[in-house]
């Protein structure tokens, strides 16, 4: 059979175009030594949303420098996700990269050639986060090292909260940082509450493996917990007009207007 009878052979099919699924469409880039994010969102996505994302280059160690670098492959990653298909959000899956880089400069990187859509990171996404909670008084967990909790601190202070306290396992191999366990977990905000008056415990880093302890944690020390991952999702869908629904995940994303 040549291609002309082969052409007289198959079968052609019409279709309509299907409408696309109504559910926000999160664009998303994160961090190729990123280890958590994509395990803690697949709790909380459902039916609600829908992610699409690639991954971009970091240098492993947590440092200032590195942390900038990245900045130069924001825009090239971002192109890539879900090309030809419309994005109602994108968000950036690395919070102390947004600290050092700019919460504004990683905003307009990742939105380039994508037109009038909002865009996160999880820096943002937690003072906002913070500000729906009716929370001033704010205690970090950081698995960071100094210099990058200084701005961490600083930032937040300038964006009107109190920093009651501040505990740091500083780790600076980014391949560490999910390895954290619970009982980790555990001690470090019993330190961060001894003799502290705290609105909201905010636990740091994408990489940190936290969303599936959250509602255990705060049951446990009676006090909201916002990690970087839960703060990212619930602000992509809050820029998209829609509530995060994740019963179970703590008080952000109970579903509760508060």
């Amino acid at each position: 059979m040549n291609f002309d009878q082969f052409d007289a052979f198959e079968i052609k099919l019409q279709f309509e175009p299907a409408p696309r699924p109504e559910r926000v469409h999160i664009g998303l880039v994160q961090l190729a030594n990123d280890h958590t994010l994509e395990t803690d969102w697949s709790h909380l996505l459902r039916e609600q949303a829908a992610l699409f994302s690639t991954r971009i280059f970091k240098e492993n160690g947590m440092t200032p420098e590195a942390l900038d670098a990245v900045a130069a492959s924001i825009s090239d990653g971002a192109v890539l996700v879900g090309d030809g298909l419309p994005m109602d959000v994108m968000a950036f899956a690395c919070t102390s990269a947004s600290i050092v880089i700019g919460e504004d400069k990683v905003a307009k990187l990742m939105t380039q050639g994508r037109g009038d859509i909002p865009a996160t990171n999880p820096w943002t996404a937690a003072q906002v986060a913070f500000k729906h909670l009716g929370a001033k008084r704010v205690a970090v967990l950081s698995p960071y090292p100094t210099d990058v909790n200084f701005p961490l601190r600083q930032q937040l202070i300038d964006a009107g909260f109190d920093v009651v306290a501040l505990a740091a396992f500083g780790i600076l191999d980014d391949n560490i940082i999910h390895k954290v366990p619970l009982q980790s977990f555990e001690e470090g905000i019993e330190i961060l509450l001894k003799d502290n008056d705290v609105d909201v415990i905010f636990m740091s880093c994408t990489s940190l493996r936290a969303v599936e302890k959250i509602q255990y944690l705060e049951d446990k020390f009676g006090v909201p917990i916002v990690s970087s991952n839960s703060a990212l999702f619930w602000h992509a869908m809050h820029l998209c007009g829609k509530t995060a629904v994740c019963p179970g995940y703590g008080k952000l994303l109970s579903g509760t207007v508060i």
